[in-house]
Order: C-alpha cells, then structure tokens, then sequence
C-alpha cells in the first residue's frame, strides 16, 4: 500500500502540483480514507519527501544501470532524459518543480545536493567517455562544460523565462532543444553525425 500511495502521489503531484494537492484528493483518487495514508504518512510534508526521495531513487538507478550500456556517450545522454521522462511523465511542467522549490526549500536544496555527489559519475564521465572515444572535441574544457551543464539543467526548472516558455512548447520539446544546444557546441564530425541521427525523428515529427 505505502508504494501504491507514492506512486499516486507522485502522478497528482506532477499533474497539479505539490502546493494545491491535498491528502483527501490523494485518498479519493485512491479510493481510500484519509487515515490509510496517514497511517504511513504523518503528515503531507512527510509524504512530500517521501515521493521526492522514492522518485530520485528510482531515477538516479536507471540512470546508473545505463553506464557503459548505451552505444556512444551520446546516446547515453538521450537514454537518461526518456528515463527520467518516463518516471515523471515527458508532460510535467516545469512550474511544478518551481513549485516545490518554493514551497519545499529544504527539501529541494536536499536533492540537489544529491544531484551534485552525483555530478562526477553522471556528468562528468560523461565528458571523459565522449572526449577519450572521439565523439566530443579534445580541447573543450570538461569541467567547465560540466559546471554549465549542471547550473543550467537547474536553471530550466527554477527561472521563470525558462519556465513561461512552456506556454508555447512541451517540457519534452524544451529539453530536447537543451540537449541539442548542449551536444552541438561539443562534437566532432563523427558525434555530429550520430546526434543529428538521434534528432532525426524528433525534427521529423515537428514538420
């Protein structure tokens, strides 16, 4: 039960955000009584973090399984962005994010700092990988890149230019521009020709 409630709690709070979902509305659409839940759960700040923590868990695993398994580096970063999409929708608006930064600070700044201890693994060998095996350029300066990557995959979700950009484009549309912006400032000809591969079927599908 208490992982059927995170899971619920999860979807509503992607769909409506953390501020305006209440324990009754999680029950209802769980067609439970409220006390069920509070029976796991003390209190909506503690379901909060516990959804927060049993998401990122579960992000932060698929995104280590996909080490080393992915084609190229390249491919590796597209994997990890449809693995994230899939466990908080490709539709989750960026708003709802700012909303539990605004409203959750201590928890976010917790996350955070979780994503930061895994910047070496996740980003950095990255870099390493795609420099040593000839997909990006030898020159760029990998921590550097790194920082700008990291401080900007946050901005998207906590600056309101970012955030306001939804109105006209999907998250899923904005990440891949993100993505697409990050890689190309990075190839060589041989990482050109596989990115633009990779974003054949998204720009086909814009036509």
């Amino acid at each position: 039960m208490k992982e059927t409630i995170l899971k619920k709690s999860l979807l509503l709070f992607t769909q409506h955000g953390f501020k305006s979902i209440t324990m009754d509305d999680i029950a209802k659409e769980l067609g439970i009584s409220k006390k069920t839940i509070y029976q796991h759960f003390a209190s909506k700040n503690e379901l909060v973090k516990a959804t927060v923590d049993y998401v990122f868990e579960a992000a932060t695993n698929k995104m280590k399984a996909l080490i080393g398994k992915c084609e190229t580096p390249i491919h590796e970063h597209f994997a990890m962005k449809n693995c994230v999409g899939e466990l908080f929708g490709y539709n989750i608006q960026a708003s709802t994010v700012y909303q539990f930064n605004k409203y959750y600070p201590k928890l976010a700044e917790r996350i955070q700092q979780k994503r930061h201890d895994d910047y070496d693994l996740t980003i950095l060998r990255n870099l390493k990988d795609g420099v040593k095996n000839g997909y990006y350029r030898k020159e760029i300066d990998i921590d550097f890149v790194g920082k700008v990557f990291f401080s900007s995959s946050t901005a998207f979700f906590n600056d309101e230019s970012f955030i306001n950009m939804q109105n006209t484009q999907s998250i899923d549309e904005l990440n891949y521009k993100f993505l697409e912006y990050h890689l190309r400032g990075i190839v060589t000809t041989k990482g050109l020709e596989i990115l633009e591969q990779l974003l054949k079927p998204h720009t086909t599908n814009e036509i």
